[in-house]
């Protein structure tokens, strides 16, 4: 029986790999696939850092020659609500006005002959509190309503004058009055004498009713 002999005679050069491709050639190939991969992507990198640095200074250049607008429009709607807040005061004090000339008028219809007034007067009302920002202050009252006070003041003469100041009194505190005074009185003293215009016949007397109106409402 033969034994079969199985001689190698290829040397380790001549020896083939079985794979398709060789190790040798793929790992330069991989690596310089790579290299080229990462440099791209910093290109891609460095040019949307220009792009956005290029967009970044044309906003800063738009922002600068927007900024006079800016400032411009901010001036007109500062100017626009301190106008708006002036009309708002110009109309509270506009439906806060009390009417007094249908009042004098019918006034004169209840003064008797013997009674002459000198005077009407409306004191003003009460000085505005200090505005908590002195560089700012109130265009108007800061209250809801201010309160109205009317004062006549005349003289009286003839036989009776106490009676027909104490009959004007009376008058005022019925219709149409009551549409504007809502109280009326004499203060205590009121009644003086006045020496001027005394007689040896007659005495002159000064008075004065104090009318509490109805308060102007600001709304």
């Amino acid at each position: 029986m033969s034994a079969s002999l199985h001689l190698d005679l290829l040397t380790d050069e001549e020896r083939v790999s079985p794979n398709p491709i060789r190790l040798r050639v793929m790992l330069p190939l991989c690596g310089g696939l790579a290299v080229l991969g990462t440099a791209v992507w910093w290109i891609l990198i460095a040019f949307r850092v220009h792009a956005a640095t290029l967009q970044k200074s044309a906003l800063e250049a738009d922002l600068q020659q927007l900024k006079p607008s800016h400032a411009e429009v901010l001036r007109l709607r500062a100017q626009e609500q301190e106008n708006a807040a002036t009309l708002r005061q110009l109309t509270f004090y506009r439906n806060s006005r009390l009417r007094f000339g249908e009042t004098f008028a019918r006034l004169a219809e209840h003064v008797p002959a013997s009674l002459q007034l000198t005077e009407l007067r409306v004191p003003p009302p009460p000085p505005l509190p200090p505005p908590l920002d002195p560089l700012k202050p109130p265009l108007g009252p800061t209250n809801l309503f201010e309160t109205v006070t009317l004062r006549l003041l005349g003289r009286a003469g003839g036989d009776s004058p106490s009676i027909d100041v104490n009959a004007l009194l009376k008058s005022i505190g019925t219709p149409p009055f009551t549409n504007l005074i809502r109280s009326a009185e004499i203060p205590k003293g009121a009644f003086r004498q006045d020496t001027a215009r005394a007689t040896a016949s007659r005495d002159t007397l000064l008075f004065e009713i104090t009318c509490d109106c109805f308060p102007r409402r600001f709304e």
